[in-house]
């Protein structure tokens, strides 16, 4: 169990290292090539893409489920029950949303246009953009029991290889005259071969003979998948109004070339919910077996342990990104860019880091199904977050979209730390205790390391950034190991890493 955890979860920390470096090479030739407006205008698209995401109705979890728990069982006529019910639903959806953005394109492309501009080549946009999606939602069925199967490290590996090809000819063959429609394409392009490649994984015998078959759609095991699906799909909702709403306000009402100055900071800050959500993803099966089991002290156990690491993880990027994130800016797009980016990383660290405090609550109560208060509090938060932009940004622009987002965390984070320590059957002072207040002195000491540096030795290029991050990170993992890591911790680790098997 521990092996396949690690596995797992290692090869998801892998892709997110991979997409992370292709952002690094990839957002200031994006940036250069599309120009302002059409960057922004790719933001926007892409925010919209997500909220058109919610129309599978939040199935998605429910068929990792259901794949995870017909497996165990053996049960081969319902997994292909599930697979075709699940399939033939989105195929349907896919359809009707490649029909609107066909329709779109054809009437009214010069939405998109800049004034004055033609819209041929955003009708060609809208083209693209449907036969992605047309793609993208059966797909989503075949990466779902992947996942259900345990089997990420195969969809990560051609998720890589898909990432490096597709940034590699965009590298090459970008230009400003092409930058947009090749941008969409390679993308449309990458993600359809990926999702055909999943379903090819599934045919074979070895990973399940998993074929869709019109006899075997059930209407009722469909009705049951989006029953359980709708609590997930309100929380999807509500996050996404959260995560991506700013980036069209900032558009809707300062214009699209005004984007990039939000969208990039947040892009970075984003990696670190990105690492909390990877980190914490193969725990929601394993939770669910334990439950089943009733193994209530095997979860307290494990939820306390992996959270304090995840923490300890999260806790020093934060700090990190606090102080060197708007030089890095200014150094990686442009001196205009770490202007207006010190305050807007600070607000967007703080919105994105009072979650993180518990990163497994959403996997365990979607494990044991009590995920429904997310999906009565969650659009609360994202009304406050959207409201409070709305205002904001009149008054303060883009710094008061930022500061938005803060308010309803500070509000919710510390209700879903209680319920969630109730369900578990903990104290929340408990799970304080031992996941939190170990991690913190570490990340402050890397704090105060970066900002020295920053100080005494200034911040000029890439080299001065890596040198800031290798002095702070080496006096976190020192702090780490020996203010947050318990003895048989310890000893664990030694046994496993050779360099430390004569440290005392």
């Amino acid at each position: 169990m521990i092996r396949s955890l690690l596995v797992n979860t290692g090869s998801n920390v892998l892709v997110m290292i991979v997409k992370l470096i292709i952002t690094f090479v990839m957002t200031p030739v994006f940036v250069y090539n599309l120009g302002k407006y059409d960057y922004g205008l790719w933001e926007m698209i892409g925010a919209i893409i997500g909220y058109a995401g919610m129309l599978n109705l939040g199935i998605q979890p429910a068929i990792s489920r259901y794949a995870a728990k017909y497996k165990a069982e053996g049960d081969q006529s319902q997994l292909l029950i599930v697979f075709s019910s699940a399939l033939f639903f989105m195929i349907l959806t896919g359809l009707l949303l490649c029909l609107f953005c066909i329709l779109w394109a054809t009437w009214f492309p010069n939405v998109l246009a800049p004034e004055g501009s033609p819209s041929e080549r955003y009708a060609i946009l809208l083209t693209i953009i449907g036969a992605q999606l047309l793609f993208a939602f059966p797909g989503q069925v075949a990466e779902s029991y992947l996942e259900g199967f345990q089997k990420y490290y195969l969809k990560n590996n051609i998720t890589i290889v898909n990432s490096i090809i597709g940034s590699t000819i965009l590298y090459i063959f970008i230009t400003p005259e092409n930058g947009l429609l090749l941008l969409a394409g390679i993308n449309a392009i990458g993600l359809s071969v990926k999702y055909v490649l999943f379903f090819l994984i599934l045919f074979k015998p070895a990973y399940g003979a998993i074929r869709a078959n019109l006899g075997n759609f059930s209407f009722p095991k469909l009705k049951e998948l989006i029953s359980f699906g709708v609590k997930s799909l309100i929380q999807g909702v509500a996050t996404r109004i959260e995560n991506m709403t700013d980036s069209l306000v900032i558009g809707f009402v300062l214009g699209p070339a005004a984007v990039p100055f939000y969208s990039i900071p947040a892009n970075l800050v984003q990696h670190l919910r990105n690492l909390g959500w990877t980190l914490s993803h193969a725990f929601m099966p394993l939770f669910s077996g334990m439950s089943a089991m009733n193994d209530q002290e095997g979860i307290q156990r494990v939820y306390l342990m992996a959270s304090k690491y995840v923490v300890g993880v999260i806790l020093p990027m934060a700090a990190g990104m606090l102080i060197l994130g708007a030089p890095f800016l200014g150094i990686w797009i442009g001196p205009e860019f770490e202007a207006q980016g010190q305050w807007i990383i600070a607000f967007l660290v703080i919105f994105t880091l009072l979650p993180l405090i518990d990163p497994f609550n959403s996997r365990y109560l979607t494990a044991i199904n009590k995920h429904g208060i997310f999906a009565r509090l969650t659009p609360i938060a994202a009304g406050i977050n959207l409201g409070l932009s709305l205002v904001l940004v009149h008054q303060f622009g883009i710094l008061g979209v930022a500061f938005a987002s803060t308010v309803p965390a500070f509000i919710f984070v510390p209700i879903y730390l209680k319920y969630t320590c109730n369900e578990l059957g903990i104290a929340v002072s408990r799970y304080l205790k031992e996941s939190v207040l170990p991690c913190v002195v570490p990340a402050l000491l890397l704090a105060l390391s970066a900002w020295c540096f920053r100080q005494w030795v200034g911040l000029e290029g890439y080299l001065d950034v890596f040198v800031a991050v290798l002095v702070s990170g080496m006096i976190w993992a020192v702090a780490f190991w020996l203010m947050a890591l318990n003895p048989m911790e310890k000893q664990y680790i030694r046994a496993r890493l050779p360099i430390l098997k004569g440290t005392q």
